[in-house]
């Protein structure tokens, strides 16, 4: 896991660029304590910092193939490298390190940027082909690792991180003012593609990008696809399942230094610890609570539970005097203000995981997503669900719509009387329980940069689920969940927060065959309407105990009183507001450590 940077320029590299290479991997450091690097020829050059997780002694980038005639720079971690490198070293290709990166640059050498199709993993690249003159940048399928762009006079630049490329290739910073909104109503951004600084985009989750002396070029390697391609039966889909969450928690499992998985007393987490001690190896885990009585501590839970399937357990307590610091620290790392509350805890968490020596951690990530696993957007999609079946009904112009009306109205009749169904697609009917703090900030809220005021009544961040056949609606809703909140607030500050530590998070659920596989059964079978995370919870019968498999689910929310004593004691620098809370205090903070620059 690192931080990479690359500049292109379609006439003639600077010096002043090398220099600036150097300070962006000077920017990044955390990312990569353990080394660092720097190549570049006359158009083109790249700089990476390294976090050394798998080929600890050769593993030095920028990597280059055997004639030096390819480049590349890597964020990010290969899973199924092992079995590509012996299918590569079988045609005759030479390694030079212990790197799974470098599987990347013999497969191009094989299929160009087909090379995509065959990595499982999570990664970002920028690989540079000397002789085409070409640099080709990419990101992996799900989004987990991030990577920047910037279209610069005569060139692009590239980077992990946003405010490495503001503060060295963005003079006079513009504003999207719609983008900054959005992750203080939604928690997370509305766009994949753009960010709140107008120049800087994102290279989106299964895209890649090709530079050369014609200018950029943007191409999409992979979708989600949510069409039923499953026709077997719930037995084989559940063996099928069974089987791609161990081939993907094997293959997370490889590493060089040492490894944890994040136990809480949720399915998602004892399933990837059950499943890792399976392979026969010697299984970490860490469990985090709170000092004091809380409802989202499950300590005991998760303690019962590594004692009986032979766990090494370890345990982390946070309390008041965790959080003292945490909100200045975490928010200099996250460049972006994504307002999640448990990110606090989060930090707290990973700072002391890194006192412990672990540098890597498998986390549960994705499995809600995957799973339709939580209750509010399950009801929404139900309630969704029902009212397009009722609209669905009119008119009544045929003898038939006329007999289905009359067979809802007999069953639904509870959602007609007491208008049971009220949820549609409106701004309000997204994370609602940020609505109201967030009209009452942005009813006199005000944005103050570079002499030039911003409204924030005058943009509107809605966020669009788009539309899906009636029936289909708790795939429309977790189609969403998956794309937006999960990729573009989850996965980003699992990142950001961990790198901010020097330590890695790895998502086994969301290897991109088990998400095809998942994605492509029919609803019926891997949805029940009031039964959160059905399907899952039948694959693992008898795998995780009941208790965890029936108990109630549990987020981990730092108490409200860590919350509260973060946004009563800040002042705003950017934003100008009557009300205050934690999404616009967070916003402010963010944007103020970012436009220092």
């Amino acid at each position: 896991m690192c931080g990479i940077s690359a500049v292109y320029r379609y006439s003639k590299i600077t010096d002043a660029d090398t220099e600036k290479l150097h300070l962006m991997n000077e920017e990044m450091a955390y990312r990569g304590p353990d080394e660092r690097g720097i190549w570049f020829d006359d158009l083109c050059g790249l700089a990476q910092v390294r976090l050394s997780i798998i080929g600890i002694e050769k593993g030095k980038q920028p990597l280059l193939n055997e004639d030096k005639s390819l480049v590349l720079i890597c964020n990010g971690e290969i899973y199924n490298y092992i079995e590509l490198k012996k299918e590569l070293l079988s045609k005759g290709h030479q390694f030079s390190s212990d790197s799974d990166s470098e599987t990347i640059l013999h497969l191009y050498e094989e299929s160009g940027e087909k090379c995509l199709l065959r990595l499982r993993g999570q990664y970002s690249f920028c690989l540079y082909d000397t002789k085409k003159r070409l640099l080709f940048a990419a990101r992996d399928r799900i989004g987990e690792k991030t990577l920047y762009y910037a279209q610069i006079p005569e060139g692009v630049v590239f980077s992990t991180e946003l405010k490495a490329i503001l503060k060295y290739y963005i003079k006079t910073p513009q504003i999207n003012l719609r983008q900054l909104a959005a992750p203080i109503r939604y928690t997370c951004p509305v766009s994949k593609s753009d960010t709140w600084i107008e120049q800087i985009k994102r290279v989106e989750p299964g895209q890649y990008l090709l530079a050369n002396e014609n200018g950029i070029r943007k191409y999409h390697y992979w979708k989600r696809n949510t069409e039923t391609t499953f026709t077997g039966t719930i037995e084989e889909a559940i063996v099928r399942t069974l089987a791609l969450m161990r081939e993907s928690i094997d293959i997370s499992l490889r590493s060089d230094v040492p490894i944890a998985v994040m136990l809480s007393g949720g399915i998602d987490s004892t399933a990837i610890a059950t499943l890792a001690k399976e392979t026969g190896r010697e299984v970490h885990t860490i469990t985090a609570g709170y000092k004091g009585q809380h409802d989202c501590d499950e300590r005991e839970v998760a303690k019962r539970f590594a004692a009986e399937k032979g766990l090494i357990y370890h345990e982390i307590e946070l309390d008041q005097t965790d959080f003292k610091d945490c909100f200045e620290e975490f928010t200099f790392h996250i460049d972006e203000p994504i307002t999640d509350g448990a990110a606090l805890a989060q930090w707290a968490l990973y700072r002391k995981v890194k006192n412990l020596g672990f540098k890597v951690l498998l986390g549960g990530i994705g499995g809600d997503e995957l799973f339709f696993g939580y209750p509010y957007w399950n009801k929404f999609a139900e309630s969704l669900a029902t009212r397009r079946q009722h609209e669905d009904l009119f008119p009544w112009n045929t003898f038939d719509k006329k007999i289905s009306y009359i067979k809802f109205l007999i069953k639904e009749w509870k959602y007609i009387f007491y208008a049971g169904y009220p949820y549609k697609i409106a701004d309000s009917s997204i994370m609602p329980w940020q609505l109201v703090d967030y009209y009452q900030f942005v009813r006199d809220a005000k944005f103050i940069f570079d002499e030039t005021e911003y409204n924030f009544s005058d943009y509107n961040p809605y966020m669009s689920f788009g539309n899906c056949d009636v029936g289909k609606e708790p795939d429309l809703v977790y189609n969403f969940c998956f794309e937006n909140v999960m990729t573009l607030a989850y996965l980003y500050l699992g990142d950001r927060l961990g790198m901010g530590n020097s330590i890695e998070i790895r998502s086994p659920l969301l290897d991109y065959k088990l998400v095809e596989f998942i994605s492509g059964l029919p609803l019926t079978m891997k949805y029940k309407p009031n039964q959160p995370k059905f399907f899952l919870k039948e694959v693992l019968q008898g795998i995780i105990p009941n208790y965890i498999l029936q108990a109630k689910k549990k987020g981990f929310e730092p108490p409200n009183s860590f919350i509260n004593g973060v946004t009563d004691s800040y002042q705003y620098r950017f934003f100008s507001a009557n009300h205050k809370y934690y999404n616009s205090v967070l916003a402010d903070r963010v944007v103020s450590l970012t436009l220092k620059y």
